[in-house]
């Protein structure tokens, strides 16, 4: 019954609107922001992240270890986890940390999550795979204009060097 929902189209379009809302949420910050919006952004941030826990947990108990040989599957179960784990420490008052740098790298593994629509956008898939397969090609390409820098520095330095101001 488990596979069944977690396979559902519903299920995944749910998620992704989940996900998408998330990602709205976590864009709502501005400068000198009231107390009660930060509240209630907070509130929305605890929803999604209980939806998104009750999503690994249902696909964990449908797919046993099957959900681990999805790449997709094992970035989301780091982002729960994360999410739980800064969460939990930053309410615990006796430890005194100050969990600034990593909620905040939460907040850009939960930003990240909107990647997946990559997975359902078939044209998407294929742009995103074409830049994946030219990265080595755009490296090579600015090791040479970093070369390039290099040696009009060099040049410059050379003519310009004894200029009097």
């Amino acid at each position: 019954m488990l596979i069944k929902l977690t396979n559902h189209p519903f299920f995944d379009a749910f998620i992704m609107f989940c996900i998408l809302g998330n990602t709205f949420v976590l864009a709502i910050v501005w400068y000198d922001m009231s107390e009660g919006v930060n509240e209630v952004l907070g509130y929305f941030n605890y929803i999604f992240m209980a939806i998104f826990t009750i999503e690994a947990i249902l696909k964990l108990i449908a797919m046993n270890c099957a959900y681990f040989k999805d790449g997709w599957n094992i970035f989301d179960f780091i982002v729960v986890v994360g999410t739980a784990v800064v969460t939990i420490i930053s309410y615990i008052p006796a430890l005194g940390l100050d969990l600034g740098m990593q909620a905040t790298l939460v907040r850009i593994l939960r930003i990240l999550r909107v990647l997946r629509i990559v997975k359902r956008a078939e044209k998407l898939k294929i742009i995103v795979e074409t830049i994946m397969e030219a990265l080595p090609a755009l490296g090579s390409l600015g090791t040479l204009l970093m070369l390039f820098i290099f040696l009009f520095t060099i040049v410059g330095i050379q003519i310009f060097s004894f200029v009097q101001l």
